[in-house]
C-alpha cells in the first residue's frame, strides 16, 4: 500500500508539473490584426478620368477611359497609354490607397503646413463614371522616409502611405507612359 500511495504521489506532482509547464509554454495568441483606414476608396472600375500634378515643378498628367476601355493621354488625338509601362496597376493604386496609419483628424492650418499639406507636393484628381471628383493632395516625406502625408483636399484628416506608392505616381508625371514611337 504504501509503494501504491508513493507512485500515486508521484504521479500527482507529475501532472502538476507537466500542467505548469504547458500552461507557461503555450504560445500566446496572435494580436488581432487591425485593418488599415483607406484614404479614400471607389471601385477602379469607376475611374473615368486621372490627373497627377506636380506642383513644385509645374508639371502634370491628365488620361481618360474611352468607350474601348483603354486610357489614354486627355489631349486632342492623345495616344493609348504603353501598357507594359502601365499594366493594371496605375487604376488600382488609384482607386484608392490602404493608409499606414492616421496621423490625425481635426488637423489645423499649421498642422496640415507641417506635413507639407497646404503647399503640397502632389495633387490628384479622380473623376468618376458619376461625374463625383475625388481630390488628394499628398504632402512631404515622413522624417524617416518610408511614406508620405496624404489627405483629401476638403477633408482635415491626415494618413500615411507608402512612399513607393509615391515614386510610382510621380515617375507617371516626370516620365509619362507614351506608346513606343510607331505605336502611337
Amino acid at each position: 500500500m504504501r509503494s501504491l500511495r508513493g507512485i500515486l504521489a508521484l504521479l500527482v506532482v507529475l501532472v502538476a508539473l507537466g500542467a505548469v509547464l504547458y500552461i507557461t509554454t503555450r504560445p500566446k495568441p496572435a494580436a488581432p490584426v487591425q485593418e488599415r483606414p483607406y484614404v479614400w476608396f471607389v471601385d477602379m472600375l469607376e475611374l473615368a478620368k486621372m490627373t497627377i500634378s506636380l506642383p513644385p515643378e509645374g508639371l502634370a498628367q491628365q488620361w481618360v477611359k474611352h468607350q474601348d476601355q483603354y486610357w489614354y493621354f486627355d489631349t486632342p488625338g492623345g495616344p493609348k497609354v504603353d501598357m507594359k509601362r502601365w499594366g493594371g496597376g496605375i487604376p488600382l493604386i488609384l482607386s484608392g490607397p490602404a493608409s499606414n496609419r492616421r496621423i490625425i483628424t481635426g488637423a489645423t492650418d499649421d498642422q496640415l503646413a507641417l506635413y507639407g499639406l497646404q503647399k503640397p507636393s502632389m495633387h490628384i484628381t479622380l473623376v468618376l463614371k458619376t461625374g463625383q471628383t475625388i481630390n488628394v493632395l499628398v504632402g512631404d516625406a515622413t522624417p524617416d522616409q518610408q511614406a508620405r502625408y496624404i489627405k483629401l483636399a476638403e477633408s482635415r484628416e491626415v494618413f500615411t502611405v507608402d512612399a513607393t506608392w509615391y515614386t510610382v505616381l510621380e515617375r507617371l508625371v516626370l516620365d509619362p507612359p507614351y506608346p513606343p514611337p510607331g505605336q502611337q
